[in-house]
């Protein structure tokens, strides 16, 4: 049970930390409106609480503390929120590295282990297509709307209609005035639905999977007590 939990929390993490590194990366190469930015930065925030929270329980458990943090001090980069890097590389530009830096440190958490597990439960199919339908659509839907819808006047506009649209969110403030607009937002919402269902059923599959194999390996072990027993039957027996 506490191995599914285990799981369970560290495909939440990875999800979280894939999906902040994902919008602090778009930062660097497009320019977002005020309202975009604002939801980025408060997620941005919620995931670095998790990960300082995460980082405390991992130092707690450690043995050898002052090792534990040499070893892990690039992780503390990746708990800088961006409500505290936007401010300073916005004043100073070269202080984007900050930024920079704290994505690679949010990527280099456990890597191989991460990717492995994403690996295995097929997650990082899901989320390269799920970007590449929300990247080509936001281009295509921006080209289609740029003239005759005064609402979406950059390509940030299109990508955020599509993002709000995916996450359910709806804000209404920017919708599609043509058909192929509207054909494009109805197979976002399609995608994020499809999505979620897999996210779903591919973390209730990997949970299901590591319990039946704890069960396999608690009845090899019992298995391996009754031979043991049995054996030890055997010789008491012999010395009578």
């Amino acid at each position: 049970m506490k191995n599914s939990i285990g799981t369970f929390v560290e495909v939440l993490i990875l999800a979280l930390m894939l999906s902040d590194i994902v919008l602090l990366t778009s930062l660097l190469f497009v320019n977002v409106n005020p309202q975009m930015y604002t939801i980025i930065v408060y997620f941005d925030l919620i995931v670095c609480l998790i990960l300082m929270a995460e980082f405390v329980y991992r130092l707690r458990k450690a043995e050898d503390k002052k090792q534990f943090i040499k070893s892990n001090w690039s992780d503390i980069l990746g708990m800088i929120p961006e409500i505290i890097v936007g401010p300073v590389s916005t004043i100073f530009r070269y202080f984007r590295l900050i930024r920079i830096i704290k994505i690679l440190s949010l990527f280099k958490k456990e890597i191989r282990h991460l990717l492995n597990l994403l690996h295995k439960t097929r997650i990082d199919y899901g989320f390269f297509i799920v970007l590449s339908i929300l990247l080509i659509s936001a281009t295509i839907l921006y080209f289609i709307e740029y003239s005759v819808n005064p609402n979406i006047n950059s390509f940030d506009d299109a990508f955020w209609y599509l993002l709000v649209t995916i996450t359910t969110v709806g804000y209404g403030d920017i919708y599609p005035k043509t058909e192929m607009g509207r054909v494009i937002g109805t197979i976002i919402m399609f995608t994020g639905i499809g999505f979620m269902s897999f996210l779903t059923a591919t973390l209730t599959s990997a949970i299901l999977k590591n319990r039946e194999n704890n069960n396999d390996e608690l009845h090899d072990k019992l298995d391996k007590l009754h031979s043991e027993i049995e054996e030890l039957k055997e010789i008491i027996k012999n010395k009578k």
